[in-house]
Parts: C-alpha cells; structure tokens; sequence
C-alpha cells in the first residue's frame, strides 16, 4: 500500500537520516578528486566551528622594542604600544536542495524503491555542493561589494607575483581594505611569497620551491612556537596541475632508471620535503599558467559558523505547489588565513 504524504515527508526524512553507501553508478561528477572534501572537512585545515557575527583574530605586527643590552645603574627604558591589529572575514553562506513530488510514481511504490531514490537525489545534492565548493577553494571573490559574497579561496590569499621569486604577492583586486581587512602598505610582512618558473626543471621549478619553502618557514622560539601561527613543524601540500606533476614525474624517472616492468612507477609518487604534491581537477581545467601552490595547512584553514556546518532541514511543502517538498542544506563558513607569509605560489611565466 503506498504511503500517504503526510507518511511519506516523514519516511523520506527518516531515510536521509539512515543514508547508506550508494548502489548505483555515478556518472554526475566533473572533477575527479576534491580537495576541499579530503583536507578541509576534517584533519589539520578543519577547525571547530565558530561563533559571531564575523570570524576575527589577532595579528601581530610588531615587537616592544625594548630588548637592549645593559650596564649596572643603567636607567630603564620602558614603552607601551600596539603590538597588533585585527584581521577579519565575514562569513558567507552556501545552499543547496533536491526536491521531489509526493504523486510521481517512484513514490508510489514499495519503501525500498523509494530509499533508493531519495538516496540518489540526496547523494546528487551532495555532488552540488561539494563542487561548488571546490571551485570555492580555487578562485577569489571579485570585490568585497560581490553579492551574494563568496568565499575567499586560495587564490585570494595567495596572490601571483613575477620574478624569481619574493615577498611580493599584495592586497587582492578589488578589496580596498586588503586579504582579511589588513593592507600590505600598512603591514608589509603581510605579503606571500610569490614568483615565475619557466620549465618544471631541476634547476628552475624545483629550485624555487625549495627556497620558497625555506623563506616561508618562519619559526618562533620552541617555547613560544605557537605565537607564530603555528606549532614550530610545517605542515605544507603542494597543489599543481596535471600537467606541472607529469613534468615532475617524468623529471622523477629520468633519475632513477631502475622502473621495472612499471612504466607509471612514480606516478602520485612526487614528494618535496616529505610533503605530496597533488594535481588539482579544477586547476587543470581552469588555469593557463600552471600554478604551483605551497599551503601550509596550520594556518589556512575553513571554518564553520557553529550550528551551520551542512545544516539539512526536514522537507518542506513548496510554495504554490502542494505536492512538491524540497529538501535544503545550509552552510555558513569562510576560508581564513592567519599568516600569508607561509603560503606561496608560482606561477609559469607566459
């Protein structure tokens, strides 16, 4: 006997509530990995979720200045000044839904045949998002008047610059009052590192990361690492595109002849510094200078506005159409930067 519609609003529930792992093959999804769901929903770039009316945290631009050498009966010197200024970031606001009508005939149907179908809608609902906010961690807002507001991926905070590399990437386009509401002409070491290669070669590509990471690892005294933005180790992924790793990959072979009967030994196999590098989907598709990507994961980071982290609603009946229920999930978050001096990025010069 079918459900009535009132039973069927609460099966439907109860079934996303019990989701299970997918019977069916999935055809949906234009990229093949997703960076933002392997790193940033758990591990060490997902932190708690957070409060307020906007995500805030201290910078600290300078020091006392105080620190001198002495000599007995000298007379003390003391000062008082700001030591640090506020960074901010507002929040931004993700949605997405399925829906579906109480008489289509897959609703009329056994519960098993209807558990798999509302399986299928939620899991497509799912795909949405996570693409969404894929393409989210690797492009910029516009201006800080964009509407809706979008969040502010790495290229936001990570800004290119040309040369062989140096403290050069500024304010993003388009934000007046620069990445977190601090502007490099007021903070300067509020830069990223940035530059050029022209060939994924020993002796350009992989010398320059080596020193952009060796001039990116600010690291405070033991006892104190912590106030540095960190807890004195480096936790850096390198993201590229396809193209950039196959070069590194093949640079990998060329090294070491012994490859067996294995003609893709050192594919996924490139590491600098213990560290992987990953080819990115969306980059792929969607950049022309091969961009190569060094994110220290202890201080880049999304969080999630707290009691907003995928937030579904039970299906709702939709408006003018009595029939029809839609189901809705709400996200509020940002991505958030403590210290841009240890991200970097280069860029292949045209």
């Amino acid at each position: 006997m079918p459900l009535l519609p009132d039973q069927l609003d609460d099966f439907v529930n109860l079934t996303l509530d019990n989701f299970k792992k997918r019977k069916w093959v999935d055809l949906s999804l234009d990229l093949q990995h997703h960076i933002f769901a392997s790193k940033f929903l758990k591990g060490k770039a997902a932190d708690p979720e957070k409060g307020g009316v906007q995500l805030n945290w201290k910078v600290q631009t300078t020091n006392t200045g105080t620190a001198k050498f002495s000599e007995l009966y000298s007379v003390d010197v003391t000062s008082v000044k700001d030591l640090t200024t506020e960074a901010k970031q507002q929040w931004t606001k993700s949605t997405v839904n399925f829906s579906y009508d109480v008489d289509e005939d897959v609703f009329q149907s056994d519960r098993e045949t209807i558990i798999r179908e509302v399986e299928v809608r939620e899991h497509s609902m799912y795909n949405d998002w996570f693409e969404l906010m894929e393409e989210a961690l690797w492009t910029a807002p516009t201006s800080d008047s964009q509407s809706p507001r979008k969040p502010s991926g790495i290229p936001f905070w990570i800004q290119p610059g040309t040369g062989s590399g140096g403290f050069v990437g500024g304010d993003p386009s388009g934000f007046s009052n620069g990445a977190g509401g601090i502007k490099v002409a007021d903070v300067a070491n509020w830069k990223n590192w940035a530059g050029q290669y022209t060939t994924a070669s020993r002796d350009d590509l992989i010398a320059k990361i080596r020193k952009a990471c060796e001039f990116t690892y600010f690291q405070a005294p033991k006892q104190f690492a912590e106030l540095a933005g960190g807890k004195g180790d480096s936790d850096w992924m390198f993201f590229t595109t396809y193209d950039t790793l196959s070069e590194l990959e093949k640079l990998l072979e060329s090294r070491n002849d012994n490859l067996g009967a294995d003609l893709s030994k050192y594919a996924g196999s490139v590491v600098i510094k213990g560290n992987p590098v990953v080819w990115v989907p969306y980059l792929q598709e969607n950049t022309s200078n091969d961009p190569f990507y060094g994110v220290n994961l202890r201080v880049f980071k999304f969080f999630f506005r707290k009691g907003r982290k995928m937030l579904r609603h039970a299906p709702q009946q939709a408006a003018r159409q009595h029939t029809v229920r839609e189901v809705h999930m709400d996200t509020w978050g940002n991505f958030v930067c403590y210290n841009r001096r240890k991200l970097f990025v280069l860029n292949k010069a045209s």
